[in-house]
Order: structure tokens, then C-alpha cells, then sequence
């Protein structure tokens, strides 16, 4: 998970303890989440890829946003205090860019809106807490600023946006290179890695893996100008989507049948006996496939063995 670049602290929200249904087991990242000043609050927001509702977290305050990740497995439960709880869902928090949420909201407005009037989603109301987030103080880097500070109007800039997007991939690049994480396609234990280079130092390699990362938090039109804006190869059709050929159509491309006009005397072609069709359709044979058919003549076959005597 390179996502999570330290150990966070091991938090349980438990709102009724004799309720153990409703106990989450979080796993918060940073120190300052949870003290005097109030608790961490889940909220759903829009999430920036799919635009479906997904979880995230505001520390007290609204200075900071993590999104929150599920993991579940079959067969695992926790036990909390005196209580077993069967849900055994783990969720984790892991800080992200405020800017990522909200260049959705830009990108779908061709002039300058208020920000306070760009954050406003009947659907999730709970996104204009973004406007308290510290990190939008960086959001002219993804858009031109429009008015006084008072209005605090933002117009979306693709340029910009491309080149914040560029820096962060490259940042995180940089990130996996330093962590040593592998991004080749083949799992490989880090212990019997070899010193010498290997396709994982491949700087183009860590590039492609850090746009997948990024990419998370992009629409597919956002991340493929990001793939360009990198200089990265785009994908072809991967081998397992050319196998969902029908059969007949698979072997149809690859195997090229005898047309009548093709074979002796033009005789039709028979499917019913297609050995001796290939066999009509050669026009010559070599000297050793003359040699293997006369040493097969003298052959019996296998079946001829567990003949009743």
C-alpha cells in the first residue's frame, strides 16, 4: 500500500459499547486528528473518479481531508473488550489532496464561479467543509483566480491543471523509486532482488505506475491527457481482451482454409473430412515429410493393442 507512508495509530470509534454493530476499527494517519478540540468526522463526498458517494474523513476543524479505505476479508472478526464483533472490516485513513475533489467542480463550469457557490452539492452537502481545508490556498495552480478576495472566484485552467497533475506523478514517482517498491508485473521479494538494474529501476516504470496511482482520482479523459502530458506509450489492447474471440471466429483469423477454386479439378470443399482436403491442397511435398509418411505406413494404431484376441 505506498499510499500509506507511515504507521498510523490505531483509533476505535464505538459510540455505544453495548452495541457492537455500529464499532468501526479505524486506523488513523497523523497525530493531530483527535484531541481537545473534537474528533474526526466521516462524511460521504463525491468521490473525483466515479462521482459515487465514498468516505472520507475532516479533522476537527475542517483543516484536513483523508479518505477513508475498507478492507474486508472472508472469515475475520475483532474482538473488542467483551464483545466479538462478526463485521470484520478494517478501515484506514490516508491524507489526499483537497484539490483532487474539487477540480470535478471546476471542469464542469466554462467561467468563473464564487468558490463558496462552486462547492455547493445538494447531493453531499457536507462538501462545502472543503472551503476550510488548508490545502485549497494552492487551488490558482489549477485555476485562474478571477475578482478580489472577497468574491474568491475561480476559473478552471487545463494548463495549469495538467502541470500540477505532471508535478504531483512525478513527486510520487520519485516517492516509490526512493521506497524501493516494485512496479514491474512480476512479483519479486525484495530479498532476492539483484544490485544491478533491473526493469523496476526503469524510470519510465515508476512514471507509469505513479499515473496509475494518480489516475485514481482522475476522469478517464483528465488521465489520458495526463499519460501524453508524461510522454508515456498508451495502452493497446492487452492479450486477454483479444481472447474474447469466439473460437471459430479465433481460428478463422488465424487459419486460412483452401477456397474451392484453390483445389483439384474444383472439388468442393468437404468439412466432414478435412485431412484429405489439406492433403488435395498441397501442391508438392518435401523429401522428409515423404520419409515420415512412409515410416507411419508400417505403423499400427494404438487401438489396435486393446483389441480382444
Amino acid at each position: 500500500m505506498p499510499r500509506i507512508k507511515a504507521s498510523p495509530k490505531k483509533c476505535v470509534k464505538s459510540p455505544n459499547p453495548q452495541q457492537p454493530s455500529n464499532t468501526w476499527v479505524l486506523l488513523l494517519k497523523g497525530e493531530n486528528l483527535d484531541g481537545a478540540d473534537g474528533t474526526p468526522d466521516i462524511v460521504q463526498l463525491r468521490h473525483p473518479l466515479s462521482g459515487a458517494p465514498a468516505m472520507f474523513m475532516f479533522s476537527p476543524g475542517d483543516g484536513m481531508v483523508q479518505e477513508v479505505l475498507t478492507f474486508s476479508e472472508n472469515k475475520r472478526s475483532w474482538f473488542i473488550e467483551d464483545s466479538v464483533k462478526s463485521d470484520g472490516k478494517m478501515h484506514l485513513s490516508t491524507p489526499i489532496d483537497p484539490i483532487f475533489l474539487v477540480i470535478p467542480y471546476l471542469r464542469k463550469t466554462s467561467h468563473a464561479v464564487p468558490l463558496d457557490q462552486l462547492l455547493k452539492d445538494e447531493d453531499y452537502p457536507e462538501t462545502e467543509r472543503l472551503l476550510r481545508s488548508t490545502g485549497l490556498k494552492h487551488l490558482s495552480q489549477v485555476a485562474d483566480k478571477k475578482g478580489d478576495e472577497e468574491l474568491n472566484a475561480y476559473k478552471y485552467n487545463e494548463e495549469k491543471a495538467l502541470n500540477w497533475l505532471q508535478r504531483k506523478t512525478e513527486r510520487v514517482a520519485e516517492v516509490l523509486k526512493q521506497k524501493g517498491v516494485q512496479v514491474n508485473n512480476v512479483a519479486t521479494a525484495a530479498t532476492f532482488v539483484k544490485s544491478g538494474k533491473t526493469e523496476s529501476d526503469d524510470p519510465e516504470a515508476y512514471l507509469k505506475y505513479a499515473h496509475g496511482l494518480v489516475s485514481e482520482y482522475l476522469a478517464d479523459d483528465l488521465s489520458l491527457q495526463l499519460l501524453r502530458k508524461l510522454g508515456l506509450p498508451e495502452e493497446q489492447p492487452s492479450e486477454s481482451s483479444k481472447r474474447k474471440l469466439a473460437p471459430a471466429q479465433q481460428q478463422a483469423s488465424e487459419t486460412k482454409r483452401p477456397r474451392q477454386e484453390d483445389l483439384p479439378n474444383g472439388d468442393a470443399l468437404d468439412l466432414t473430412k478435412p485431412e484429405k482436403v489439406l492433403m488435395a491442397a498441397k501442391t508438392s511435398i518435401t523429401a522428409k515429410e515423404k520419409a515420415r509418411m512412409k515410416a507411419a505406413s508400417g505403423s499400427k494404431s494404438i487401438s489396435s493393442f486393446f483389441k480382444k484376441k
